[in-house]
């Protein structure tokens, strides 16, 4: 299947009125549109939280990107915006194995897409709201740095319910967490033991391969 088009979904969290913008250069790359969402990010600093001030206003930016023109867009979007220097945003993108809808109908693109070693992974953890704040806490006490947390809520109650164990239309947090591949099991499990996904209505969590990634400013 040397002809087989693969696609990657690409994630871009910057602050709050960035988004818009950088969809419009990702554009000029071949990205054909994208999906925005309100969110909040948190500082890593233990005075700014003492003082109330740990959370900043940020948007999160979702587009489906074919593989040719992935690295092309990250690599155009972080020099655009400068995402090399602290606080600007962060990148990346992860392989999807399943597309329906504007592209086409793509199946089982897993079993053959020769995706390279990823350096990072995401973890999404879907918690009751307020508990968004303890997953970045936990996440940061297994060696990670801060999140990113999206309100949310839950729905198509029956469904959810019994599958899930979550609250009918409860208001959740979604808490998006980028960390290095060689501590990602050592955050799985600090999650699992303080978080109790097993307990009803606590949550569930997951995680996918990150590639690209960029914006991630290390002293």
């Amino acid at each position: 299947m040397t002809n087989q088009t693969y696609y990657d979904l690409i994630v871009v969290i910057v602050n709050l009125g960035k988004a818009s913008r950088v969809l419009a250069e990702a554009k000029k790359i071949g990205i054909t549109g994208g999906t925005i969402s309100l969110a909040h990010g948190t500082v890593n600093s233990s005075l700014l939280r003492k003082l109330g001030l740990s959370e900043i206003r940020k948007e999160v930016l979702l587009m489906v990107s074919q593989r040719k023109h992935t690295v092309l867009t990250i690599n155009h979007i972080t020099d655009t915006f400068h995402l090399e220097e602290p606080n600007r945003g962060i990148i990346f993108s992860t392989p999807l194995s399943t597309v329906v809808g504007t592209h086409n109908q793509l199946s089982d693109l897993h079993d053959t897409d020769p995706v390279s070693d990823p350096t990072h992974e995401m973890f999404v953890t879907i918690v009751p709201e307020g508990d968004g704040d303890k997953v970045v806490e936990v996440v940061r006490q297994g060696g990670g740095a801060g999140g990113t947390i999206i309100p949310a809520y839950g729905a198509f109650a029956e469904t959810v319910t019994r599958v899930f164990g979550i609250e009918i239309n409860s208001e959740k947090d979604i808490v998006i967490n980028l960390v290095d591949k060689q501590m990602a099991n050592q955050i799985e499990e600090e999650l699992t033991r303080n978080i109790h996904f097993q307990d009803s209505d606590s949550g569930i969590m997951f995680s996918v391969d990150a590639q690209n990634v960029r914006g991630i400013y290390i002293k």
